[in-house]
């Protein structure tokens, strides 16, 4: 086959020329990608030129057109470091450009060297080094040259053991921005911004067009521009590598993160699904100290609501033998409210409160305190009947019955009206205050089960619980309550002289459930409800009890209340269906350091990453993870030497601090 070649240089095959006159292709004149992708104008400025406004510049720059717009300007930068050294997230502030108006980006460019050409490299500056040495007469500059052969030398031994590479690496930076005077002052503050850190932006005059095309898949080839050796280990510090974080930016600080930098954290910040707070982690390794942390700046920090900055109401149910929060609440002004059969204060498990619902009426649920009671009064049957033989299902709808009828005697409905006592006067007295009625007691429920003769097992065993049973300690919720915390901002219930099989759990609960009742009544004020120890609820064998507590964490964002559980029993939680609903309930997930028992559970129920995971094993004190949502962020928990002192509960350290030695608070 005979070819015939144009003049053009286009090869035409015989009888396959088109027929008639030259013409333009037809599909000539459809549009692609490339006719999409291309701006209407690219050039780069020099002083003297105008720009597309028609204005005479004095700066280099690019400028390039746009449909959407009529210019965007680039400018562009190599940084300089001026020190030998690097820390992590030095190059943040860059990667992130939050100094101004305009964009910024930022190119890493990196070329592996030949280790065999860096080695002899580094063995000639090590020589001149020791020469310059040598010849030096002054001290101050010959230690200088001192520390930089060892670095050398270290740099030489970690290429030679492979711990190491060293690499050329630029760093280039881009600004741009649509509003000429914006992208003149967003490079200024650029500039002067990263001067005083040790990083010098230099221009790329005259460079812009081409410097600009090296940071793009455009880019011709290898940039001119001089590149500076980096290790491998500096070269990770330019990068935004990190262990995440939480996005609160008020609040209170209750740490910093590996990187160094403050962590916030605001319970009631507007993207959390709800403000409550679990806690876990092994004894001795913080938990009760970041709760009196947390709780000391909740109640000197107001927090950021979307209505405006509030103040906090605090309350603490302690049940551990220490009674460690009780010196925090002196040390804060507070009062401590302890439930011993040795102390004055008392807590009447049957008190009504006010409370306002979402549509804003204010009602009093007697029912919700009517299971509250119940869940109280079986678990103190059981305490002596383990096998549920005398609370039969009958027993248990006939006391529930009964403790109805307490109410119902004395007039007390859902209507807030009947809460209270009749506007009489007492004495010929008048009070300009409405007083509550009478609430009933333990007492009272125990005179009517033993009128049911199908109640009478029940009967006595309730007795021990009830003044007639002759126990002080055992009768102590058979009373009225005689504390008002109503105008309190902060205090603790500790129950750790009661009962540690049965009265202490109780206490607990009913403590919780008291305080619970006294801070849902306003709905306006935010509000934390700290329980310490509260696997001691979370008891299988009074299911009641953990129902309860389930529906406190489900309810509580209704009521601006942050419900706060600590413990060191994860598998507790884990035995019984309540527990679970506690951790799915709870948006803040606070993570100290655990056992490797529990490790498998922990990493599932909180979906933990294999990294995470393996450094809760390694925590040491006052380390840990916060996961609020699907943000989280490794915290080590600071604070101050005098917040040291108030918070540790350390039996070494008190010495130490009561005799006046010096505390290492680190």
């Amino acid at each position: 086959m005979k070819f015939w070649k144009r003049k053009t240089g286009e090869v035409r095959v015989p009888g396959n020329q088109p027929p008639g006159k030259e013409q333009p292709d037809i599909v000539m004149g459809a549009a692609n990608y490339r006719d999409f992708m291309a701006p209407s104008v690219i050039r780069e400025i020099i002083p003297g030129d105008k720009n597309l406004l028609g204005q005479r510049t004095g700066d280099y720059y690019v400028e390039i057109g746009s449909t959407t717009e009529m210019a965007r300007y680039f400018r562009n930068f190599y940084a300089a470091l001026t020190t030998s050294y690097t820390q992590a997230g030095m190059l943040n502030g860059l990667l992130a450009g939050d100094f101004g108006e305009a964009d910024c980006d930022v190119a890493i460019h990196v070329t592996p060297t030949d280790p065999e050409r860096t080695m002899w490299n580094l063995e000639q500056k090590i020589a001149q080094k020791e020469v310059a040495y040598k010849e030096e007469p002054n001290p101050a500059r010959k230690q200088r040259i001192i520390r930089e052969i060892q670095d050398l030398q270290r740099q030489h031994v970690n290429l030679v053991s492979g711990d190491e590479s060293i690499m050329n690496t630029a760093v280039q930076v881009l600004a741009s921005a649509t509003d000429i005077d914006v992208f003149g002052r967003f490079c200024n503050m650029l500039v002067k911004s990263f001067a005083g850190k040790g990083i010098v932006l230099r221009p790329a005059d005259g460079n812009h067009l081409t410097a600009l095309l090296n940071m793009t898949p455009l880019d011709p080839g290898r940039i001119n521009y001089p590149f500076r050796n980096a290790e491998a280990s500096n070269l990770a510090d330019w990068f935004p590598f990190g262990a995440g974080g939480i996005r609160h930016k008020s609040g209170i600080v209750i740490g910093e993160d590996n990187l160094g930098k403050l962590v916030f954290f605001n319970p009631w910040h507007h993207n959390n699904g709800n403000y409550n707070i679990v806690i876990f982690g092994r004894s001795g390794f913080g938990k009760s100290f970041l709760i009196k942390l947390m709780v000391a700046r909740l109640l000197v920090t107001p927090i950021l609501t979307q209505s405006g900055y509030k103040d906090v109401r605090v309350a603490i149910v302690d049940p551990a033998p220490e009674k460690e929060y009780r010196n925090l609440m002196c040390a804060l002004g507070f009062p401590h409210i302890e439930l011993s059969p040795y102390s004055r204060h008392r807590i009447n498990m049957f008190d009504l409160y006010e409370s306002e619902d979402e549509d804003g009426k204010v009602r009093v649920n007697v029912e919700e305190t009517v299971k509250a009671v119940r869940a109280v009064v079986f678990r103190m049957i059981r305490g002596y009947d383990n096998r549920d033989e005398i609370l039969t299902g009958n027993v248990k709808i006939k006391i529930e019955c009964l403790i109805k009828k307490l109410y119902s005697d004395k007039g007390i409905t859902e209507d807030l009206d009947d809460l209270y006592e009749t506007e009489e006067p007492v004495d010929s007295v008048f009070h300009m205050e409405r007083r509550k009625k009478t609430m009933p007691e333990l007492s009272d429920l125990y005179n009517l089960m033993r009128e049911e003769p199908e109640l009478a097992k029940a009967s006595d065993i309730l007795e021990t619980f009830t003044r007639y049973g002759g126990s002080r300690s055992n009768s102590i919720f058979d009373c009225q309550s005689n504390v008002d915390i109503s105008r309190c901002q902060a205090f603790t219930i500790c129950v750790a002289d009661l009962d540690e099989e049965i009265l202490r759990p109780l206490g607990l609960f009913i403590a919780t459930k008291w305080t619970w009742e006294i801070f849902g009544s306003d709905r306006s004020i935010l509000k934390m409800i700290v329980t310490d120890e509260s696997q001691l609820i979370m008891d299988k064998s009074v299911p009641e009890l953990a129902g309860w507590m389930e529906n406190a964490f489900r309810r509580a964002r209704k009521k601006n209340i942050s419900m706060c559980s600590a413990t060191q029993g994860f598998e507790v939680f884990l035995r019984v269906e309540q527990g679970i609903g506690v951790l799915k309930n709870s948006t803040t997930k606070i993570l100290l350091k655990q056992d490797s028992v529990d490790i498998e559970a922990v990493q599932e129920k909180f979906n933990l990453s294999e990294g995470e995971a393996a450094c809760t094993l390694l925590f040491r004190k006052g380390q840990g993870i916060i996961k609020v949502d699907n943000d989280s962020a490794l915290i080590n928990i600071t604070h101050t030497p005098r917040e040291y002192m108030m918070f540790t509960s350390d039996p070494n350290d008190v010495v130490g601090i009561l005799r006046g030695a010096p505390v290492d608070a680190n």
